[in-house]
């Protein structure tokens, strides 16, 4: 699963990409999510968009949201490859789950693909 993140004008901007291994996690069971962060660029012929991989220290938030509302906090550190950011976590309870970054919201803004949330199903384990 992708998300693309986008705050406020697209091109110019900070970029997240989230992803989830694996992809349909089971409860209890160690679950990778991934963030990569962006530069969107302006193509040549001016349309939008180019992403290009930024290696930012920015303090990124990650929380993962449960069927019930409650938040959990991702820690996300640097990992070997100075454009992804990693963190571990086990999914609790079965179900549908958002994993997100907060600092998109409330309105979590669509602009050029942004998906500042990305639904992860849960199975039993």
């Amino acid at each position: 699963m992708l998300a693309l993140v986008l705050p406020g004008s697209a091109c110019g901007a900070l970029a997240i990409k989230l992803t989830v291994a694996p992809t349909m996690p089971k409860v209890g069971a160690a679950t990778t999510v991934k963030l990569r962060p962006y530069w969107v660029y302006k193509r040549a012929d001016g349309s939008c968009c180019v992403l290009r991989p930024a290696s930012v220290g920015y303090p990124y938030r990650v929380e993962a949201v449960d069927p019930n509302g409650r938040v959990h906090r991702l820690r996300v550190r640097r990992t070997a490859d100075r454009f992804v950011w990693s963190a571990l976590f086990r999914f609790r309870i079965p179900g549908r789950w958002v994993l997100r970054d907060p600092q998109w919201g409330p309105r979590y803004s669509r602009n050029y693909g942004a998906r500042p949330r990305i639904a992860v199903t849960v199975q039993r384990g």
